[in-house]
């Protein structure tokens, strides 16, 4: 008979092996690794390379634009409107989300028609607040996923959840309060206007962050004791989430001196990028390998364009690539950024750009908060390979 130690070590070791099961993966420990969480340090390397070299921050904005943020929006379009199946399913969803290219055009008119308000900083503004919900969005989307796959109890899953959005949450308040409205509306630091509301806003956050990461820390002992370890992979996602957002939002806004022209939808130029690139590198990934799912089949033939581009690494990335060039030449338009030299020569805004950059991205984070949702559909559950319902 077996020792106590001997039976525990084996346990372990059966544990340890399960946790690089790729059924607790959405593809596999290293695809994840690399591409689920690994943008976030990605991310950081970025940030690090444009303050050692800071003159080569406009080409790494310029690359992302095109290679990471104008590319994604097709991930997007790619897996909607190209698939001729889930657009004959989804008419409806399709062209009424469509209306997110009229706001901003009603933001310029209204601009057109009166001086006091500025409705186009207003909608940009707009737009900013959204895309730091759709990140978080996107982080619980990840995590329900993988929280899912481990079979973890309700009530576990409940606080992961809640510490998700903590971790994220208090971080993104803080970047908004200190830097956003400041920067776009021209208004006095808390700190100014009063001590005591500048100790809320500009210190409360970091000290609330902190708890949550201690929070964290009893969670996941509590978590390992009596679920298991497999519970780790949702809760090293949740780590690096608070890792990612946290330096970026307490230490690394406050360094960065980077700005753009005009209001537009960000105010410093390295934010922009980490706030998109590491939400950027997740949602081509999770893209791709529901494509690498759906059309790498004996009826790809069926999906016609789609089945045709999302069935090969290579046609996806050359045609999301050539849409990142088309949603380059309207960012360039908006007049928002320097070109990759840093010149700011010929630099304008043009009203068409301003509606076309709002209404894609304003465009994308409704459809996308409306097209991944496993809990409604039995089909994308089958190709993300999740049990049952979320």
């Amino acid at each position: 008979m077996a020792s106590q130690s001997q039976t525990q070590a084996a346990s372990n070791t059966s544990v340890a092996i399960d946790l690089f099961d790729s059924k607790l993966w959405i593809k596999n420990p290293l695809f994840d690794l690399l591409f689920v969480s690994g943008g976030a340090f990605f991310t950081l390397l970025v940030a690090a390379a444009s303050f050692q070299f800071p003159e080569f921050l406009p080409i790494f904005f310029w690359i992302w634009i095109i290679g990471f943020e104008g590319s994604h929006f097709w991930a997007t379009f790619s897996r909607t409107y190209v698939d001729p199946e889930y657009r004959s399913k989804n008419k409806t969803l399709l062209f009424g989300s469509l209306i997110f290219f009229l706001l901003p055009a009603i933001a310029i008119g209204l601009n057109q028609v009166q001086a006091n308000i500025d409705f186009a900083l207003l909608y940009g503004f707009f737009i900013f607040v959204w895309s730091l919900y759709h990140n978080a969005r996107q982080h619980f989307g990840f995590l329900s996923i993988y929280s899912k796959k481990a079979e973890l109890p309700e009530e576990l899953k409940l606080k992961m959840t809640r510490s998700l959005y903590l971790a994220v949450g208090a971080a993104q308040v803080y970047f908004l309060l200190n830097f956003k409205v400041q920067g776009a509306f021209g208004l006095a630091g808390a700190s100014e206007i009063n001590p005591n509301l500048g100790f809320l806003i500009e210190s409360l956050p970091l000290y609330f962050s902190i708890g949550v990461f201690a929070y964290l820390i009893v969670l996941t002992w509590g978590a390992v004791k009596y679920v298991g370890k497999q519970s780790l992979v949702s809760l090293y996602y949740i780590f690096v989430c608070w890792f990612f957002y946290s330096t970026m939002f307490y230490f690394i806004a406050p360094q960065d001196h980077f700005i753009q022209n005009l209001s537009g939808g960000e105010t410093l130029m390295l934010i922009a990028i980490m706030n998109s690139l590491f939400h950027n590198i997740q949602y081509h990934a999770i893209v791709w390998y529901y494509g690498n799912r759906r059309y790498k089949t004996d009826q790809k033939k069926k999906f016609g364009l789609a089945g045709l581009i999302g069935s090969s690494t290579f046609t996806y990335l050359t045609f999301a690539l050539i849409l990142g060039l088309v949603f380059s030449f309207i960012t360039w338009n908006v007049g928002d950024w320097p070109s990759p030299s840093g010149s700011w020569a010929g630099v304008t805004m043009s009203e068409w750009a301003y509606i076309a950059f709002f209404g894609i991205i304003g465009h994308h984070f409704y459809l996308d908060q409306k097209i991944w949702r496993p809990s409604r559909s039995n089909e994308l559950r089958n190709y993300l390979k999740i049990k049952g319902n979320q």
